[in-house]
């Protein structure tokens, strides 16, 4: 089974798999590929930084899948790690992949997470991306329109979909936790 976490930039994924992965020390994180170089604090993450010929070598292949070009880069997950197994593994999937990952393996289960509030992405992006500059965050504020869209538009293929806020952002966690408890205690038990 795959656990994803599915939004546009600054929402909090990588801060919600960041703390799954340490409470539950038995899931599996999913690799990407990107050619994109990877930030400083990506080190020991889930991307694989690689060429441009490398990354179209691994697509002419059919080894990668997912694959689209997100603010100038490309990115992929390989094939044979979408496919059901029986460990639990988490990632980050962009909303533009939910319906072909679930084509591939219909045992995800997705967490859409959306907001109404595009001032508070911009803020997160602010303080987060500190690498960006201002034109490259806003291009992230405006594309998170249309993710949002896209999650709203196949709500029906996600376990939940949760809104963040600045009231209620202090409780996403908490509210991942609960949706994703049934799966994750069924493991720690076997």
């Amino acid at each position: 089974m795959i656990i994803a976490l599915s939004g546009p930039s600054g929402i909090g994924k990588g801060y919600i798999k960041e703390r799954i992965l340490t409470a539950f020390p038995f899931l599996q994180e999913l690799n990407w590929f990107t050619t994109r170089q990877l930030r400083t604090n990506e080190a020991d993450s889930n991307r694989t930084s690689v060429t441009t010929s490398k990354f179209n070598e691994l697509m002419d292949a059919n080894k990668l899948v997912l694959v689209q070009n997100l603010y100038g880069y490309l990115y992929g997950l390989k094939r044979v790690d979408l496919l059901p197994t029986p460990h639990i593994r988490l990632t980050e999937l962009h909303p533009n992949n939910i319906v072909e990952a679930l084509k591939i393996n219909p045992a995800i289960v997705a967490i859409g997470l959306i907001t109404y509030d595009l001032s508070l992405l911009r803020k997160r992006l602010s303080a987060i991306r500190k690498t960006e500059s201002k034109s490259e965050i806003e291009k992230r504020v405006v594309a998170a329109e249309t993710e949002i869209r896209i999650i709203l538009r196949h709500k029906q293929l996600f376990a939940s979909v949760i809104e963040v806020s600045e009231i209620s952002e202090a409780l996403i966690l908490e509210q991942v936790l609960t949706i994703l408890s049934p799966y994750l205690k069924q493991k720690g038990e076997t």
